[in-house]
């Protein structure tokens, strides 16, 4: 928690930084900030009467912002598009992020570019979609900076599809985990013990032999939970600990959302923890 503190505190002693951009186009100005930038994108309408749009971030070299989820460290992105007019939905995904390791904490980031894409779904297909973004997020080095950022873009049915906006959004679409299926990487359980560390989960899941793996968890909202720890790699099966402090959970359980990645693939799982396997409370 002094750790997370620390961060915090480091948001709000900085100076703020605020930036506003509107489009009819393809793509919004960039909203910059010390370390990076970001802005809106859109390829265009789909067949099925919905857009797809991104929150495109560019970072510096060393800089980095946070996945949905920050670890131990950081703060994640805040993403408001309730301004908006005509919009029904708007799905935003993550692509799988990395592990960052600033030698007191272990992060989930990004770096260099990321494109967040969003699926923008119109209450009425025929009218055009006036996209507004508001957006709070962080973006570290050295220091870390707050950024906060209002764009806008207008979606329309007559719109042409956008080359360059469809190559960003489409390639980080590529890396938005999938959901879990029977082949590998899979995850394949859990279980929990209690150690000198304290009570731990175990994970296992089944992987490639040559590809670089990781794994990332989320917990409920309001959880603070670390990132799980490579125990293990035997063949195809991977074990990991990750400790249960900071999970939110109730007299039902609690739950935690997977990300395995193996290679250039990335999967996605949650699993229900039963009562039996969670800590004991007085």
């Amino acid at each position: 928690m002094v750790k997370r503190l620390f961060i915090i505190l480091a948001f709000c002693t900085s100076l703020p930084f605020l930036a506003s951009g509107a489009a009819s186009a393809a793509a919004t100005e960039w909203a910059s900030v010390h370390g990076g930038a970001v802005r809106l994108i859109a390829s265009g309408p789909l067949q099925d009467g919905t857009y797809k749009a991104g929150i495109e971030f560019s970072m510096e070299p060393g800089w980095h912002t946070y996945w949905r989820f920050p670890g131990e460290a950081g703060i994640p992105p805040m993403i408001d598009f309730e301004a908006s007019k005509n919009l029904q939905k708007s799905d935003v995904m993550f692509p799988a992020p990395s592990r960052y390791d600033d030698g007191f904490s272990n992060s989930i980031v990004y770096h260099d570019a990321v494109v967040l894409p969003v699926i923008v779904t119109p209450e009425n297909a025929g009218e055009p979609v006036d996209l507004s973004l508001s957006m709070f997020f962080g973006i570290c080095k050295d220091i870390c900076v707050p950024g906060d950022a209002n764009l806008s873009l207008s979606l329309s049915p007559d719109d042409k599809t956008d080359a360059l906006a469809t190559k960003l959004i489409d390639r980080d679409l590529e890396l938005v985990p999938a959901a879990m299926s029977n082949a590998a990487p899979k995850v394949l359980g859990l279980d929990a013990k209690t150690t000198d560390k304290g009570h731990q989960f175990v994970i296992t899941a089944k992987v490639s032999e040559t590809d670089e793996i990781d794994l990332f968890a989320e917990g409920p909202e309001g959880s603070y939970i670390a990132l799980p720890v490579l125990l293990q790699r035997d063949g195809t099966q991977a074990t990991w600990s990750l400790s249960s402090r900071g999970l939110v959970q109730s007299e039902t359980g609690s739950s935690l959302t997977f990300v395995l990645v193996d290679g250039h693939t990335a999967v996605e799982t949650k699993i229900e923890v039963p009562p039996e396997l969670l800590p004991k409370t007085d």
